[in-house]
């Protein structure tokens, strides 16, 4: 995204689409705002709470690690987000691997 006023308007139709239940639409946006480097927690915060649901930990990382580059906050936040990635760390060396289905006989 080009400049922080498209942004901000990528991040409202996340916020729009997640409020109708068009998650993978809302994920996509929030993406493209953290792709831009937004510097604000907004779409930060979504995504972490949205890939922590799923327990997609290798994304909880990666926005984390991107807010903390990003993200012009206070310091509790930064913590926070620095708490946030450390947990995904340990939830991804201790997931254990889903088992694969048994094909139907």
């Amino acid at each position: 995204m080009s400049n922080n006023v498209e942004m901000v308007k990528a991040f409202l139709k996340a916020q729009n689409m997640e409020q109708v239940g068009r998650m993978d639409e809302a994920i996509s946006l929030y993406e493209g705002t953290v792709e831009g480097g937004f510097d604000s927690t907004g779409p930060y915060d979504r995504l972490i709470a949205l890939h922590s649901s799923a327990a997609r930990h290798a994304d909880v990382i990666r926005i984390a690690e991107a807010a903390l580059v990003n993200v012009h906050t206070y310091p509790d936040k930064k913590a926070w987000y620095e708490r946030i990635r450390h947990e995904a760390l340990k939830a991804q060396e201790t997931a254990v691997p889903r088992a694969t289905p048994k094909p139907r006989e």
